[in-house]
């Protein structure tokens, strides 16, 4: 049995690896050469129900700033989105689920299955 202080330790540990591995993912795979702002991270949890391929996840919302065209002009739009990152048992992001973004996309548009 692991003493309390020392699992306390070791989930910020994870759940500060966890947020890097995040902003990574997000900033080369999702959303490449776009800004990117954290908003929120919500706690990171074990995934009981996800067999042998997600050992944990975590919510996290964040916005994506793009310049777009409008009228002739370039303006920049900010949009906020909330994904699920699925977690291999060494902290490596093996998915990512849009739940929700301001641009009312469905919650696969983003979602990048592990690979086989």
């Amino acid at each position: 049995m692991i003493p309390a202080p020392a699992n306390a330790q070791f989930k910020r540990s994870a759940t500060e690896l966890a947020k890097d591995n995040i902003r990574d993912y997000v900033t080369q795979k999702l959303f490449k050469n776009l800004s990117y702002k954290a908003i929120s991270f919500g706690e990171l949890t074990t995934n009981a129900g996800g067999g042998g391929t997600f050992s944990s996840l975590i919510k996290h919302k964040f916005t994506i700033t793009q310049i777009e065209s409008h009228e002739s002009m370039r303006v920049p739009v900010q949009r906020e989105y909330l994904f699920v990152f699925y977690f291999n048992d060494k902290m490596k992001v093996q998915m990512a689920e849009n739940l929700i973004s301001s641009e009312n996309k469905t919650p696969t548009d983003f979602a990048e299955r592990p690979k086989k």
